[in-house]
């Protein structure tokens, strides 16, 4: 070391120009004292994720081996064209790129070259990619539900855009605890009838909330009133009901002694004309698309319209019997009610009315004469209202 200082201090001030001098005549670049000088990045840009409308920096750090080097920055879009300032960029040439309320037009890769003005120096290129990620948007709206009671009810939301998503589900405005993935499923009551659900989207980008979607809870059917049977009189007609509650629509099936009757498909059964073929028991099936109630069976018996008249309360008799001119006629009737007696002959023809009024409740007496009837048989006929009761009378002179 001490030989090579003795070696450049011997060499005057006039030699080291002859050679700087000669090395510029030749065109040849001479570094002072052999030395190649370059650009170093000392810490590249960062690549960055941005939503719409932020403002993104990228920044270089560069340094040189060449002495009191003045730095030189160009950055360049992703065609390799040189950026100018103005508009959303700013710091174009300098270390720092800044970029503007950034839109999705903006996003690319980004080169910066660095370089030194005042001297020959090898430049040094650096490479950002910058991402630009919009406001969340609903691409698939939650739909419409309808479920039967006690199934489960489940709806879901796509989003598109948003930077580290997160979901909430609310129910008539309320958050649902809980639920804060892209779907939901609850198991549902009645009482979730009519239920208003929606999804709020929120986002490092903002904000959205999905499209109202509304639950329909449907009920299966229950019985409210269950049939009632009884005593169905022979030649009349016979109802049979029930009531029930469940979503519409609701279908009935009456069953007699354990079999379908055809046509028996609404929430009341009519026997017309009763025959004795019709005692037996009832019950009635309802059905709707979220279940089935049966009712409780209940036993229809069948009498005589006479029949039905005594056991509602009404008597009929007649004396004397045989009878010549004159009758008494001891009528029953469980209640006040309008009612007539005739006299009818075997064919069914009325042949003359014996009393036409109201009867007070209980037993009463009425006289009548029959002188102008021929003798022969008779039936005397009571009738009140639905009621019909008879007795035979035999006329002889």
């Amino acid at each position: 070391m001490k030989r090579f200082r003795s070696f450049v201090g011997a060499v005057s001030a006039a030699v080291v120009t002859s050679i700087v001098c000669a090395g510029l005549l030749l065109g040849v670049h001479t570094p002072a004292f052999g030395e190649d000088y370059s650009v170093r990045i000392d810490q590249a840009p960062q690549d960055v994720t941005a939503c719409e409308g932020q403002t993104v920096t990228l920044t270089v750090q560069a340094s040189t081996n060449f002495p009191n080097p003045q730095y030189t920055f160009q950055w360049l879009d992703g065609q390799g064209n040189p950026i100018s300032n103005g508009g959303k960029y700013s710091g174009a040439t300098t270390n720092t790129l800044t970029i503007s309320n950034i839109s999705q037009a903006e996003e690319g890769q980004y080169t910066v070259v660095v370089g030194v003005s005042n001297g020959q120096v090898r430049p040094a290129t650096a490479i950002a990619r910058v991402t630009v990620v919009p406001a969340p948007t609903v691409t698939q709206q939650p739909q419409d539900v309808t479920v039967c009671e006690g199934q489960i009810a489940a709806m879901s939301v796509q989003v598109s855009g948003g930077l580290n998503v997160r979901y909430q589900w609310y129910a008539n405005n309320v958050p649902v605890p809980g639920a804060t993935s892209s779907s939901i499923s609850q198991t549902v009551t009645a009482q979730m009838n009519g239920l208003q659900v929606y999804c709020k989207i929120i986002s490092d980008c903002g904000e959205v909330n999905s499209n109202t979607a509304t639950v329909t809870v449907e009920t299966a059917p229950s019985i409210t009133q269950q049939p009632q049977g009884g005593t169905a009189a022979i030649g009349r007609s016979f109802q049979i009901t029930v009531q029930a509650t469940g979503t519409a629509p609701l279908q009935y099936q009456w069953f007699k002694d354990g079999q379908a009757i055809t046509g028996a498909t609404s929430n009341t059964y009519t026997i017309t004309n009763v025959t004795q073929n019709d005692a037996g028991r009832y019950k009635v099936v309802v059905t709707n698309r979220c279940g089935t109630a049966e009712s409780q069976e209940v036993q229809v018996q069948t009498a005589s319209v006479e029949d039905e008249a005594i056991a509602a309360g009404f008597r009929l008799s007649v004396a004397p019997m045989p009878a010549s001119g004159a009758i008494t006629v001891v009528v029953t009737s469980p209640v006040a009610a309008p009612a007539t007696v005739e006299v009818i002959d075997i064919s069914g023809r009325s042949v003359g009315t014996i009393w036409n009024g109201l009867l007070s409740g209980g037993e009463q007496k009425l006289e009548a004469s029959i002188e102008g009837i021929a003798p022969g048989a008779y039936r005397c006929i009571l009738r009140s209202g639905t009621y019909r009761l008879s007795t035979p009378l035999i006329i002889v002179r």
